[in-house]
């Protein structure tokens, strides 16, 4: 048997204490066959393992208040659980295991570096040093909600009808959390074991950390939660498990009145704008189910009797009885409205690696808390027995009782109080690992769609466009895609440099021929794209005429015919000036500037010589910037050319073509045609166009941005002013929910710190911000002190990658550890920061205001629960925060 040492703390002192660790779970075995789960104080139950919702609607309000009405047996408890964990292992191993057949001396110790900074911030907080001082992003978390359900056996062992009771339950419940979009896993004894090893171990090197864990089918499943070199340390208002302190708090008051949704704020401030915590912690809400008919007489004695005391000589002396009154009237007319009476306690444990980091963590969370009207107060002398009733399972109907944290309301208040909300998590497939603003961790992939694996980055001068660039070319080559960049500003110079990419210029000495026909494979199938390209060169505003394209078209399919991969754009233009009309003829005289013996003939006369050897190619543009004309000619080659190499390239190799500080080429002319079939090859042979714009209504002043945007899975938005965003709103371009504009409004970017992207796909809505660590910081930085100390290291004979590290050694990057003073210089200019700026409090509209005025409990003996509940009328005309 596993024993750990829980130590006490009474009047007389410390009392060392040897108890069994399954004292503090009841949890002994678990049936394989029947998927249940055994406890040692008479229950037995199922347990699921859910996605928190990302957002509400008045839909989802009404399944999940029917999900709590259902009948479930007398003595029921349904338990609650929302986990800020540290355990991203899964998603950091995803990250790895998509590189694991590709090898590359700095993309692969990139990812390394990136797992391994992701990694260190799920212990300590993301602090960061940007030009206005320190920011403290916190610590990085993935949001579990972790479901249980338990129903009390009078025997030792359950029968046959207990087990049909359970099972039923277990039925309504897994139906109910499908219907509504949990996506339930079932609870196994693996599962049910790492997650309560995840909640009780903190240490750098605990069980879980190190590798998958599996239950022991000859041990009970209470005695492998412990590892061996944590013990419990019990005080007057804090718990210590190891090297790590926790505080439990419970609501004292509930908000009078609540919108459904709001209890996404638990997670932290959306907007980005307000307070949250900075630490791991837990929410839980237990649900106990008593007998409705005693608990409906019990509720109506007492109701009469405040009733008869409100209208009496009583009122005068107790003012509180009217309120009383108002309380039990609200839980009357939610009773007859078909809501059953419940019993639930709300309370949070805080995780931190000091005791003033989780002192620090629950003085910010009663006062975050107290903006939504709860009043959290610190448990005493019972955190024990409250750390045991908020595990999974641990939840005791005795408890509901003797710990007086149980508050008597219906279904209908407990849908919008419960913590069934979280921030999105991404896409699924880690290609890229965002941060959330309130430190979930964040998959991102283009290839998390079943349409196209298209995207838009619409970025304002300076909000981070070509950082987040850089990290998804890198993300993606490192696991083995080729890529290229079609740029005209040398943004990505340095890092085709750094990589060893080709930089392709087309300044007035190369000698770059881009004859499209050289390279076609398929005429038939590539005629609209070579068409396209021939009428651009022709007119590139696009006011050829229709016979003028149907002509050209014809004349082009002959010459095709006679002379195939030899055909030039001279033969065209002689054919069209030998045409019968004279507008064919217009045509081959605005085609000689092509031709061999126009001034941008040379990069169109004779064989095709561009390759595309290297894993990353960068097309720079900027030297045709004084020849608009064929700077756009250049590019739609390009983009076909590329096209040419996906095709003949390996089907299994990922593409990403990224086009960026060109825009103002694809706005002008009509090209529209040309785009829609690029989007079609590329989509055809799963590769995946990126391109880059500074304004979002940039996509809707043309066919061509339209075209572009019809065609784009994602849309990634960094930095866009109000007047953009309300103008895209008013047009009705951009279709996102008036949370979701609202949100949009709020995405910033603070230099050096993180860049925030919203981003917008099939999958979901959400910003996420990018944070890195200072290799990355270094790696992608154009700043000439930043280039030229890696340059200096490089000309000693060190690879790009110790390079950076021996600056980072310079700078005293390398530590690994973040002392308590950063965090709270950290905290205050963050405070300082947001008490300054401004925050939209227009009113909106959702999902329905549910009053919370409840009837007061029996009076404890300790701090959280001394003081009585004071009910007012609940009249509200309050906003609602959409999520999208």
């Amino acid at each position: 048997m596993e024993f750990i040492s829980v130590r006490e703390e009474y009047a007389e002192g410390i009392i060392p204490r040897e108890v069994r660790a399954s004292q503090l779970s009841p949890v002994i075995a678990y049936d394989e066959e029947k998927e249940y789960f055994f406890n040692n104080d008479g229950t037995i139950g199922v347990g699921f393992m859910c996605r928190p919702l990302p957002g509400a609607d008045q839909g989802l309000q009404d399944r999940i208040n029917n999900m709590l009405n259902q009948a479930f047996p007398n003595d029921t408890i349904i338990s609650f659980l929302l986990f800020l964990s540290p355990e991203i292992e899964a998603s950091l191993g995803s990250m790895e295991q998509l590189r694991e057949n590709f090898h590359h001396p700095l993309l692969s110790e990139i990812v390394k570096n990136r797992v391994s900074f992701l990694n260190h911030h799920t212990r300590e907080p993301m602090i960061s040093r940007g030009r206005k001082g320190y920011f403290n992003n916190g610590v990085i978390h993935d949001q579990k909600l972790v479901i249980t359900l338990k129903i009390p056996i009078k025997d030792r062992l359950p029968g046959k009808k207990e087990l049909e009771e359970l099972f039923t339950a277990a039925e309504k419940l897994e139906s109910s959390l499908n219907n509504i979009g949990f996506a339930p896993r079932k609870l196994d004894a693996d599962l049910l074991k790492r997650t309560m090893t995840t909640l009780l171990n903190w240490g750098e090197r605990s069980s879980w950390r190190l590798g998958e864990e599996t239950w022991d089918e000859t041990s009970p499943i209470n005695e492998q939660i412990f590892d061996y070199d944590t013990d419990v340390e019990v005080k007057k208002t804090h718990l210590r498990m190891g090297d790590t302190y926790a505080k439990i708090l419970s609501a004292k008051r509930l908000p009078k009145t609540m919108f459904f949704g709001d209890a996404i704020g638990y997670v932290g401030d959306l907007s980005g704008q307000g307070q949250s915590i900075k630490e791991n912690y837990a929410i839980c809400c237990n649900v106990y189910y008593p007998n409705v008919q005693k608990q409906k007489k019990r509720l109506d004695r007492k109701r009469t009797l405040t009733v008869n005391q409100a209208f009496g000589p009583l009122l005068k002396i107790v003012p509180v009885l009217g309120e009383k009154k108002e309380s039990f009237d609200v839980l009357e007319s939610s009773i007859q409205a078909g809501n059953r009476p419940l019993r639930m306690n709300y309370s949070v444990i805080i995780f931190a690696p000091t005791l003033k980091r989780v002192e620090s963590a629950a003085t910010a969370l009663q006062d975050i808390w107290a903006e939504s009207k709860f009043t959290m107060m610190q448990d005493k002398f019972i955190q024990m027995p409250m750390l045991i009733n908020s595990l999974p399972f641990g939840a005791d109907h005795k408890a509901v009782i003797e710990l007086n944290r149980y508050k008597t309301l219906t279904s209908e208040h407990a849908t919008v109080l419960l913590p069934l909300f979280g921030e999105w998590k991404g896409t699924g497939t880690p290609h890229v690992g965002l941060v959330s603003r309130n430190g979930q961790f964040m998959s991102l992939s283009l290839h998390d769609s079943e349409t196209n694996k298209n995207g838009v980055i619409a970025a304002e001068s300076g909000s981070g466009k070509s950082f987040f660039a850089n990290e998804l070319l890198t993300a993606y080559m490192s696991e083995g895609a080729q890529a290229w960049v079609i740029d005209a500003g040398k943004s990505y110079e340095k890092l085709c440099d750094t990589l060893e990419g080709s930089y392709v210029q087309f300044g007035e000495s190369s000698n770059i021929c881009l004859n499209p026909f050289d390279i076609v494979v398929d005429y038939e199938e590539d005629e609209d794209a070579l068409v396209a390209q021939v009428m651009a060169m022709a007119s590139p505003k696009g006011n050829l005429e229709e016979f003028q394209i149907a002509e050209t078209r014809r004349l082009m399919g002959d010459i095709w015919r006679q002379k195939g991969t030899a055909m030039l754009v001279d033969d065209i233009a002689e054919a069209c000036l030998a045409h019968h009309d004279q507008r064919v003829k217009d045509v081959g005289s605005q085609l000689y500037v092509f031709t061999k013996d126009g001034s941008y003939g040379k990069y169109f006369h004779g064989r095709n010589n561009m390759q595309f050897t290297n894993q990353f190619t960068v097309l720079e543009l900027d030297e045709l910037q004084g020849r608009k004309h064929l700077r756009q000619i250049v590019l739609l080659q390009l983009i076909y050319q590329i096209q040419q190499a996906v095709y003949h390239g390996d089907r299994n190799q990922k593409k990403i073509v990224f086009i960026d500080e060109a825009w103002d080429l694809l706005k002008e002319g009509d090209i529209s045609e040309f785009m829609e079939h690029a989007y079609r090859k590329f989509r055809k042979y799963q590769g995946s166009v990126l391109i880059a714009t500074q304004s979002i209504n940039d996509l809707y002043e043309n066919p061509v941005g339209r075209a572009i945007a019809e065609n784009s899975a994602f849309m990634f938005l960094l930095g866009q002013t109000s007047e953009t965003i309300e103008s895209v709103k008013r047009s009705g371009r951009l279709t996102l929910t008036e949370g979701g504009f609202s949100l949009l409004k709020t995405v910033h970017t603070v230099s050096g710190v993180y860049s925030e992207i919203f981003i917008r796909g099939k999958s979901g809505v959400g910003v996420g911000r990018l944070i890195v660590g200072p290799f990355q910081k270094l790696l992608y930085s154009t700043d000439p002190n930043d280039v030229g100390q890696i340059d200096r290291y490089r000309a000693m004979g060190l690879s790009v990658t110790d390079a950076i590290y021996a600056v980072m050694r310079d700078r005293g990057d390398l530590a690994s550890k973040v002392d308590e003073e950063a965090i709270e210089l950290a905290d205050s200019h963050t405070r300082m920061l947001r008490s300054n700026r401004p925050r939209d409090s227009a009113p909106q509209t959702g999902p329905r205001l549910v009053p919370l005025t409840l009837p007061e409990e029996p009076e404890a003996t300790d701090e959280a629960s001394a003081a009585k509940p004071v009910s007012t009328p609940a009249t509200a005309t309050a906003e609602e925060e959409v999520t999208p």
